[in-house]
């Protein structure tokens, strides 16, 4: 027969003392917790700090970057003064009267003998236009040597930009 190595019935309890103590021993079982919120805070200030880190240096790229166009514009802009330079004094030495005389004389012209200018009547000049057809609302206009950029924005307005 099996015997069982407990017994169920409940231990009697011995009445030595006859009383409880009134005192009983504090039981510790873990430690008392820590407060977490420095390293949460340290945690974040990191965080914090890695994030400024970065955004500088996307910042500082950015910076190089545009500063990298800039620089590309500035180029080509002191590239246009040169050449707006250069055709200033081409547009200059073909403009001078000396050479426009040597290069009427090679073309066979001579000077005039007379010096009339001849007065057209407004009625005629009235017909001419009608039947040309009116290209500006200014037909009797004379240039002015005043100012070369003048000059090229009335070319180009007639030209349509069309070089």
């Amino acid at each position: 027969m099996a015997v069982p190595l407990r017994s169920r019935a409940p231990k009697k309890q011995s009445i030595s003392t006859g009383r409880k103590s009134q005192r009983t021993p504090k039981l510790s079982v873990v430690a008392p917790r820590r407060r977490r919120w420095p390293a949460i805070f340290v945690g974040i200030a990191i965080f914090v700090v890695i994030g400024g880190m970065l955004g500088a240096a996307v910042f500082h790229t950015q910076l190089a970057q545009r500063q990298l166009e800039i620089d590309g514009l500035e180029r080509s802009v002191d590239e246009a003064r040169e050449r707006f330079g250069a055709l200033r004094r081409d547009r200059a030495v073909l403009r001078s009267p000396e050479r426009i005389a040597d290069e009427a004389t090679r073309l066979g012209m001579v000077r005039g003998t007379t010096n009339e200018f001849v007065s057209i009547d407004p009625d005629a000049l009235a017909r001419q236009i009608a039947a040309g057809g009116v290209v500006s609302g200014d037909v009797v206009r004379v240039l002015d040597d005043a100012d070369p950029l003048d000059q090229f924005r009335d070319v180009k307005a007639v030209s349509a930009g069309q070089p």
